[in-house]
């Protein structure tokens, strides 16, 4: 299937279910068992994240970005270069978060994972994405395929970043450190009332 440009009504409806699938996502990482996912991330490198700031960029900022690129690649309001590489971002952004920090982080013991039960869904938007939009992607391919890798190097990068921030701001180190298949370490479990 390729929806025609004068599809209007049938963009609409996936840019909604996008919004809805990512809105949905967002909240569970935030509120869901274990939450928010920044704590918990937070946890397996050892630095204890602000909550204002987690939030800000965990649920607010993520959340933003993932809708620009969702309304760029779907509703295509610039070139067809930027609709591929939209594309390939929201389908690498899908499944690297849903590999990298769901599934994985699941399968080797950290333990409770928030957003975990929705990244079906994800796998599922990215294929049907792929398969919509096929001769967008296929007539962009470095496009699309440089955006796939951007995405997915986006939540590559969460974890080494976290890491990174507890060295140079030395306030935010904690310890223990989260052990894979130990319960979470109290000191993420105690911060204060999130907004």
């Amino acid at each position: 299937m390729d929806i025609a440009p004068t599809s209007v009504p049938l963009l609409v409806l996936i840019l909604v279910a996008d919004f809805t699938l990512t809105s949905f996502h967002s909240y569970q990482e935030w509120k869901g068992a274990g939450a928010p996912l920044w704590r918990n991330f937070g946890a397996i490198v050892g630095t204890g994240l602000p909550d204002q700031l987690g939030f800000f960029g965990f649920t607010l900022l993520l959340t933003l970005i993932l809708f620009a690129v969702g309304y760029v690649g779907i509703i295509g309001p610039f070139s067809l270069r930027c609709t591929a590489f939209a594309l390939g971002a929201l389908i690498g952004a899908r499944l690297s978060d849903t590999l990298v920090s769901h599934v994985l982080l699941y399968w080797i013991g950290y333990r409770p994972n928030p957003g975990l039960s929705s990244t079906p869904l994800y796998v599922l938007e990215a294929f049907f994405i792929a398969w919509v939009f096929k001769a967008v992607l296929t007539a962009n391919a470095d496009a699309a395929k440089h955006g796939l890798i951007t995405g997915a190097v986006f939540f590559l990068a969460v974890l080494p970043l976290l890491w990174l921030a507890q060295l140079l701001i030395p306030a935010w180190r904690r310890r223990p450190r989260w052990v894979r298949g130990q319960p979470i370490p109290a000191w993420a479990l105690s911060h204060p009332e999130t907004p």
